[in-house]
């Protein structure tokens, strides 16, 4: 495949435009109320627009769910990692396990459109985590998700 500029496409449509707007909304949204994680909440509006609204919000629902095990699975992480005082083979063995278990549920699910989403919210909550920070840091990064979406 070559990549080549072509001039005539280099232009705002409607879908571009559209993700701009979503983003400016996010930031907003979050400078208004002074919430932290303008990252994961930016990024999620841009990983849930569609092609039209329909798919945006038949999307916006994967998103959901899928953040939902994603943040549920972090929670798991989260008191795991309390009870063994932040030992690293917590994040060694249980993150790779829980990124399995968040794909296997959203499969099940039949949610197969929403395992990168959930994915993501799963590994950039546990291994995001500053130690010593408590279990509503990682439900406000749950809620940073959900934002963008």
């Amino acid at each position: 495949m070559k990549y080549r500029f072509d001039p005539q496409k280099f232009r705002i449509g409607m879908r571009t435009f559209k993700t701009g707007l979503s983003v400016f909304f996010v930031l907003l949204l979050f400078i208004l109320f002074d919430w932290e994680g303008l990252q994961i909440g930016a990024l999620t509006a841009v990983f849930s627009l569609r092609e039209d609204l329909d798919r945006t919000v038949s999307f916006g629902f994967s998103r959901i769910l899928g953040n939902s095990i994603g943040g549920l699975l972090a929670l798991v992480f989260y008191f795991f990692n309390a009870l063994f005082q932040q030992h690293i083979l917590v994040t060694l063995i249980l993150v790779p396990i829980l990124t399995m278990l968040t794909i296997m549920f959203n499969v099940a699910f039949n949610n197969k459109s929403g395992i990168i989403g959930a994915v993501a919210a799963l590994l950039i909550i546990t291994l995001s985590i500053p130690t010593g920070q408590t279990f509503i840091y990682v439900i406000s990064r749950v809620f940073e998700t959900f934002c963008g979406v």
